[in-house]
């Protein structure tokens, strides 16, 4: 074995004479008989009785009988004991490796050093003493046992010791990496230092060379002051003379032009020069700031006026009134990708649905749409089934048990409510051998998707909740944003991103000035993926605001990324119709502000897998997401209590969200400010009209269905097991846990 770390094997190794045999003398019984007796090779031993006869006279003695020595069939280390009995071993280095240990033994016998090498002491110790009697030429060495393979253990420990040697060279690296890492850190902090004390320097000498100029300035004034009808009071002592008193005596005719000068003070200050022309007459200063050289050039000014003044006006000056600015029209840009043609249907179509509503009503601070899309993604082959919109939850008080209100009305829960108002529609359609999005589905006796059908979600904000928290890591190295000109948008050019749709920033987290927006609001790092509601809010019932659930602040009701997960895993047809169809699923997202990906998959799909989640046919679908650059508006549109919802063949709906109740006054000027309770009246989407339209369907179709709605919300179905299954896996996840309805169904 060569080139082991650690040992310098013998360049040449020079094995004993070889002894065959024992040279006898010619007569036993001869008085001069001798034995030659070689080393290694035999060992003796006396006979019993030997030289004890009776017959005992000189010479008499009987010799030593002689024993050879034999290696066959004996363990090397047993034989090299047997032969030298002060044979020793001695470890040369041990190498430890993940894979296992590397051993090198020495034996040394007769000045001649034997290496064995091995995965273990015993096997090394074993190679080394079979190289030992194959060194002195042990007799029938070539008869040992054999009780390992030498070529085996020679390459397992060459391995070994490369893969030791590896680890040794990343270790020796991984410290210089760090020597050096710290010795920059040291490099740095000693810059930062320096930097410090040179800025403070910089300060000092500012400060005193702004103090002197202080002194050089005229005297200080007293600031003027009014009574009480609004007329002026005499200002007592010296007259300040400063460059309004300047302006007001010898003016309008008064320019100043103020320049910054390459050459620094000895303090390592900025300098500026300031050029002052009054009435022609033209005033010259420096100063460390720009005020300090204009006021310098002003007391020069007034002390070439104390011995030669020029005439004097007494005429303030006349500014230029300021314009005040035109609104700015704000042009969209012209949609090419797919998804921006997408938002730009959704948005028209929803404008087109909600034309003759007040205006109050169209406000669209967060609009969701589901779409259908009936093969490959082209405009035409899209149809819109539902949208919804809304940022706020119903008032705490205002939840009732009986199912007429909604309780919550953020545009994502109205969207996807509506939605399952179109499948109910759909379902009916199917059973009843019409045209359909669903398909009869002989072998389980539920009704499904047809082939090639998908269903997307077009939003103009980022869902509330975990979907908006983001890393401030992840905002730093997020993709910059291309600001349009002044009024426009460039084409093909991403949206300017709005502060109140931003993902949110760790509070946590170092702030830096990277980006042109600055969030208003803050997570910590450790509520991460957690389940979060929104806060309570005395007048709309809820703020945008979500945190972790507070039994005194917060809403009952999560917040809509939480729900989105859970419907992403169990479905969004939710549990009604989970017995008559297969599970349905949003395939992609379509967003129109800015978002962060890694924040939305966690959000949405990662934080709910688990071992629950089926497999094979009914796998859900992950989903994808996809910025959208077109949108309607320049800024987010203001938060307002209205919210709408509509459904495919059905009327649009407003919603007064603190109330959860459909609105059916639309004349502010006639309205009736003392009562307005008699203009609100139940939704015909809320989860008691909604079940009782899968009543009758299921009545006109012959199908089964539960007598209360609170039966089959707490039903053993699969859909519920599915949902207690992600539920339990969100709280052992650390994720948090869902706050149960305290009003529960009883209808």
């Amino acid at each position: 074995m060569s080139n082991i770390p650690g040992y310098n094997s013998p360049a040449v190794v020079s094995y004993p004479a070889t002894y065959q045999g024992v040279k006898i003398g010619s007569s036993l019984n001869s008085a001069n008989a001798g034995v030659t007796v070689p080393r290694g090779n035999v060992t003796f031993r006396a006979q019993p009785d030997a030289g004890r006869g009776k017959r005992r006279g000189k010479g008499s003695n009987l010799p030593k009988t002689l024993k050879v020595f034999s290696c066959a069939g004996k363990h090397p280390v047993a034989a090299l004991k047997e032969l030298r009995a002060d044979a020793q071993f001695e470890v040369v280095c041990t190498y430890m490796t993940q894979s296992g240990a590397a051993i090198v033994v020495n034996t040394t016998i007769d000045g001649v050093v034997y290496q064995g090498e091995g995965t273990s002491g015993q096997i090394a110790r074993t190679i080394a003493a079979h190289k030992a009697l194959m060194g002195m030429n042990a007799s029938d060495h070539s008869m040992l046992q054999q009780v390992v393979d030498f070529q085996e253990q020679k390459k397992l420990v060459m391995e070994r010791i490369e893969l030791w040697q590896q680890i040794q060279e990343k270790k020796e690296k991984n410290k210089l990496e760090q020597e050096k890492a710290l010795k920059e850190k040291a490099e740095r902090k000693l810059q930062q230092e320096k930097m410090r004390k040179e800025k403070a320097e910089r300060k000092a000498a500012l400060a005193e060379q702004n103090k002197m100029d202080a002194e050089n300035d005229s005297a200080q004034a007293n600031k003027k002051k009014k009574k009480n009808n609004g007329s002026q009071v005499p200002v007592p002592g010296q007259l300040l003379l400063d460059y309004g008193y300047l302006i007001q005596k010898y003016g309008p005719d008064v320019t100043e032009v103020t320049t910054q000068l390459e050459e620094k003070t000895e303090g390592g200050c900025f300098q500026f020069r300031c050029v002052l022309v009054v009435q022609g007459n033209s005033f010259e200063s420096t100063g460390t700031s720009k005020r300090s050289a204009r006021n310098q050039a002003v007391a020069l000014a007034h002390a070439a006026f104390a011995v030669n003044p020029p005439p004097i006006v007494n005429e303030k000056r006349k500014l230029p009134q300021k314009q005040r600015k035109k609104d700015d029209v704000f042009t969209p840009i012209e949609p090419v990708e797919f998804q921006d043609k997408l938002a730009e249907k959704c948005w028209t179509f929803v404008t087109n649905q909600t034309e003759n509503m007040d205006s109050k009503f169209k406000v669209r601070r967060n609009l969701v749409v589901i779409v259908k899309v009936e093969g490959a993604d082209e405009l035409e082959n899209c149809e819109i089934v539902s949208f919804g919109n809304g940022t706020l939850l119903i008032k705490h008080e205002n939840v009732s048990t009986d199912g007429s209100s909604i309780n919550d009305c953020t545009a994502e829960s109205l969207a996807l409510r509506a939605f399952r108002r179109y499948l109910i529609d759909q379902l009916q359609l199917c059973l009843t051998g019409k045209s359909s999005v669903y398909s009869k589905n002989k072998a389980g006796g539920k009704c499904s998707i047809r082939h090639g059908v998908k269903f997307y979600l077009y939003t103009n904000s980022s869902p509330m909740g975990d979907c908006r928290a983001v890393l401030a890591e992840a905002m730093d190295t997020a993709e910059a944003e291309v600001t349009p000109a002044k009024g426009t948008q460039a084409e093909g050019a991403p949206a300017e991103q709005e502060p109140k749709s931003e993902p949110m920033e760790t509070a946590e987290s170092p702030q830096k000035q990277l980006r042109r927006w600055a969030p208003k609001q803050f997570t910590k790092v450790d509520s991460l993926g957690k389940i979060t509601y929104p806060l309570r809010h005395t007048e709309n019932g809820s703020s945008e605001v979500t945190a972790e659930y507070s039994k005194d602040e917060s809403h009952f009701i999560p917040s809509p990324s939480d729900k989105l997960a859970i419907r992403q895993v169990c479905g969004v047809q939710g549990s009604m119709l989970f017995g008559l169809t297969d599970p349905v699923y949003i395939s992609q997202y379509f967003i129109n502000r800015s978002f962060d990906q890694e924040a939305l998959t966690r959000a949405i799909w990662s934080r709910t897998n688990g071992k629950h989640i089926p497999t094979g046919k009914f796998a859900p679908i992950e989903p994808s997401f996809t910025k959208v650059a077109w949108k309607a508006t320049k800024m987010v549109e203001k938060r307002t209590k209205w919210a709408l919802i509509w459904a495919k063949d059905h009327d649009v709906e407003i919603i007064s969200t603190p109330h959860g109740k459909q609105y059916l006054y639309q004349d502010t000027k006639e309205e009736d400010p003392d009562d307005k309770t008699k203009y609100y009246a139940p939704s015909t989407y809320s989860s008691k009209a909604l079940f009782t339209s899968l009543v009758n369907m299921c009545k006109a179709t012959k199908k089964t269905y539960p007598q209360k709605y609170a039966v089959s919300k707490a039903a053993g179905t699969k859909y519920r097991q599915l949902k207690l299954a992600v539920l339990k896996h969100l709280k052992d996840s650390g994720y948090g846990e869902w706050v149960p309805n305290p009003c529960k169904p009883d209808y």
